[in-house]
C-alpha cells in the first residue's frame, strides 16, 4: 500500500529530521511507525494487565497461608 501524506507540517518534521540526521524520508517514517506500533502495544499490555489485577489478587490471597514471623528463627535465633 502506498502512502501520500499531503500535510506541510508532516514534510516540514521529515525535512527537520532528515537535515538532522542523514537518513531518508521513507527510514524516518519506517522507525516512527514502528515506534509507536511498540508503544500501542505496550500501552495494550498495560491495559490488559490493568484489568487481570484484582483476579491475580484475588488468587494470591486464596492461596495465602498463615504467616507467623516467629517460625523465622529457631530457638538459637538463627533462621529456620
Amino acid at each position: 500500500m502506498a502512502v501520500n501524506i499531503k500535510s506541510p507540517r508532516v514534510d516540514e518534521l521529515i525535512a527537520q529530521l532528515r537535515q538532522l540526521t542523514g537518513r531518508g524520508a521513507t527510514e524516518i517514517v519506517r522507525e516512527a511507525l514502528e515506534a509507536e506500533l511498540q508503544r500501542q502495544r505496550r500501552l495494550q499490555r498495560i491495559e490488559r494487565l490493568r484489568q487481570e489485577l484484582p483476579a491475580l489478587q484475588q488468587q494470591a490471597c486464596a492461596r495465602a497461608r498463615p504467616f507467623a514471623a516467629d517460625s523465622l528463627y529457631d530457638s538459637d535465633g538463627l533462621p529456620g
